[in-house]
């Protein structure tokens, strides 16, 4: 079987679609990783970078462009590369050469619309339904996602096939770290954020909460490029912005943070929660949308307001918490494995492929 995944965002320098790019490679990955004999693996990339990034898969490049990388560039790879299936993020191609599987990550253009731009908020709110009505399999990284679809979107439950994501390698414990970040970054006692800065992250909120634990020792840092307004929500946080940093950075500021919070009001899953997790940081985070399905009980779960973050992290900071927390933490993620994601993806191309052509 020939596949291929839709990596244009992988590598790309800007905000906006970090989860989503995370999401595509660690997909990859995993396909490759429990493919079957005579299945093949590529993936669509726009940006140098990704190619490094996504070892073993065939790379087909595409320009940067969504008009046309999506009109005229996935057809004619899909065709001459005899694709039996593709997967595209939230909007797919109008000519399909093959049939198309279609990851909606979540639905903040619908119930959240201000947290987007006005073009992409329109753009999103006009095509992804009729995407999702054209593509043959729809993917959601989690089941309160698939919820949010079916019910949102009016989907069929079984053409929704919930394929979960899973830390990258890099993301384990080392005790070494703290050294590292010492030197690297000057950081001693710190609370760690992950993520693009826009509205919907929350974390004008976070930094409020810090403020209020009256902990002069303990430092906000935030890692993320600016999104929708990025700059000016970074101005109202009294914090240190550490802008992009490396995996194996992250990895080690996970590692060495007192507590890593994730405020977010709205997720279709959480990746900087599976990663901290991953690395034995102690996790305080939203327990809104599907952050509970992702952290479980390996983190402290509050309203993301300014009362319910200031005492989760104050819980957090504990002795007793944050040991049991960093133990509980590589128990969780290692639930989300190469495996169950591989085995997943490749159900829903494999039932992508046996699919009723759509109208």
């Amino acid at each position: 079987m020939r596949i291929a995944v839709d990596c244009h965002m992988v590598g790309q320098p800007r905000a906006g679609d970090a989860g989503n790019g995370r999401y595509a490679a660690r997909l990859v990955a995993a396909l490759l990783a429990t493919r079957s004999d005579g299945d093949e693996v590529a993936a669509f990339v726009a940006y140098p970078d990704a190619r490094a990034l996504l070892p073993g898969a065939r790379h087909l490049a595409v320009p940067r462009s969504n008009v046309r990388r999506l009109a005229l560039a996935v057809a004619r790879h899909a065709a001459t590369a005899r694709l039996d299936a593709a997967l595209f993020h939230y909007i797919a191609p109008p000519v399909r050469t093959c049939r198309q599987l279609l990851v909606i990550h979540d639905l903040s253009f619908l119930l959240f619309p201000e947290w987007l731009d006005r073009r992409a908020r329109w753009l999103l709110r006009a095509a992804v339904p009729v995407c999702a009505r054209r593509a043959a399999v729809i993917v959601a990284a989690s089941h309160t996602a698939k919820q949010d679809l079916v019910a949102a979107l009016r989907l069929e439950p079984e053409r929704v096939h919930v394929v979960p994501t899973h830390p990258a390698p890099v993301f384990t414990p080392d005790a070494r770290a703290a050294d590292r970040v010492r030197e690297r970054f000057g950081l001693r006692r710190y609370l760690l954020a992950v993520g693009d800065v826009s509205p919907r992250k929350n974390l004008v909120a976070l930094a409020e909460a810090v403020a209020a634990l009256d902990r002069p020792d303990l430092e906000l840092a935030l890692v993320g490029r600016p999104g929708f307004r990025g700059r000016e929500i970074l101005s109202r946080c009294r914090a240190r912005w550490l802008g992009y940093v490396t995996d194996e950075e992250l990895a080690d500021l996970y590692r060495a943070a007192a507590v890593t919070a994730y405020p977010s009001l709205y997720e279709g899953f959480g990746i900087p929660v599976l990663e901290a997790l991953a690395c034995g940081s102690p996790v305080v985070a939203s327990r809104r949308g599907a952050i509970p399905e992702a952290a479980g009980d390996a983190a402290i779960l509050v309203e993301p307001d300014v009362r319910g973050l200031a005492e989760g992290i104050r819980a957090a900071l504990e002795p007793a918490e944050s040991d049991r927390l960093r133990a509980a933490g590589p128990r969780r993620a290692a639930r989300f494995s190469v495996e169950a994601t591989g085995t997943a993806g490749w159900a829903a191309f494999r039932a992508a492929a046996a699919a009723e052509p759509a109208r």
